[in-house]
């Protein structure tokens, strides 16, 4: 191959032939430093440290790493599907944590196989919620007229208040004190 790991280069991958190699020597350079920002976002997606991806994948420093997963990101989302691709993404982090502890929740002889089974339900609901998978809910939005309205104040306001059969009528008379003069 035309390329090599180089850690004197910032994207750690440097051309192994002479610089007048032409224009074809430069494209096996980009590809080899796409590859190797694609080996660095995903090594970065399954939670390696930049450290880790630094010195696993070859990268003078940390900050060389990210900034290779950053242009490989730029790369990734550079097009109209910005955000299937980025919930491809969480869906692919989603199922890298699921299978970390699938193997807990599933198995009966684990002391800690119900908080595995708890995660891994949380786990499945967001990646469904992610996806739109959960079934919709059907809400029903109902207006009512006019007539309705009126029906209804006069069924509420009749059921409030007691009916009156027959008034009670008294005969009496009104007496007024005297008020004695002092």
């Amino acid at each position: 191959m035309s390329t090599r790991q180089d850690s004197s280069d910032p994207t750690g991958v440097a051309d192994s032939r002479p610089r007048g190699g032409g224009r074809h020597v430069a494209l096996d350079a980009t590809a080899a430093r796409n590859r190797k920002a694609d080996a660095a976002l995903s090594l970065k997606m399954s939670g390696a440290s930049w450290t880790e991806v630094a010195m696993t994948l070859g990268f003078p420093t940390p900050r060389a790493a990210m900034l290779a997963t950053e242009k490989a990101l730029v790369r990734r989302l550079d097009t109209e599907d910005d955000k299937a691709k980025m919930r491809g993404m969480s869906g692919a982090r989603l199922e890298r944590l699921l299978r970390g502890i699938w193997g807990r929740a599933i198995s009966p002889d684990d002391p800690e196989q119900m908080t595995a089974v708890s995660r891994s339900r949380e786990l499945i609901a967001d990646y469904n919620k992610l996806y739109g998978l959960n079934a919709p809910a059907e809400v029903v939005v109902h207006s009512p007229t006019q007539s309705e309205l009126e029906d209804w104040v006069l069924r509420m306001t009749a059921t409030m208040v007691p009916a009156v059969e027959e008034p009670d009528i008294f005969e009496a008379e009104v007496v007024t004190p005297e008020i004695e003069a002092v």
